[in-house]
C-alpha cells in the first residue's frame, strides 16, 4: 500500500468487506483478504492512538493538567 494513512488504510478496507461478502470468493482467498484486513484495523488503531497522544500534548496546560472537551455531534 503506497500511502498508510488512515483514509487509506478505510478505502481498503471497504474494498476488502465488498470482497469478503461475494458469494464466488475461494476460501484461501477470503482467509487473506480477512488477515490483510485485521492488519489495517491494528495499524489504523495504531495510528488513532498515536494522533490522541498528540492532541492532548497540544492540549496539556502549563500545570501539567490536561484539557478535555467531549466530542460535539456535527451541524
Amino acid at each position: 500500500m503506497s500511502e498508510s494513512g488512515v483514509g487509506a488504510r478505510s478505502a481498503r478496507l471497504e474494498q476488502i468487506l465488498e470482497r469478503l461478502e461475494r458469494e464466488d470468493l475461494e476460501l484461501e482467498e477470503g482467509l487473506a483478504l480477512f488477515e490483510e484486513g485485521v492488519r489495517h484495523v491494528r495499524e489504523t488503531e495504531r495510528l488513532l492512538r498515536v494522533a490522541e497522544l498528540r492532541v492532548e500534548r497540544l492540549l496539556e496546560r502549563a500545570d501539567g493538567s490536561i484539557e478535555t472537551r467531549p466530542e460535539t455531534a456535527g451541524p
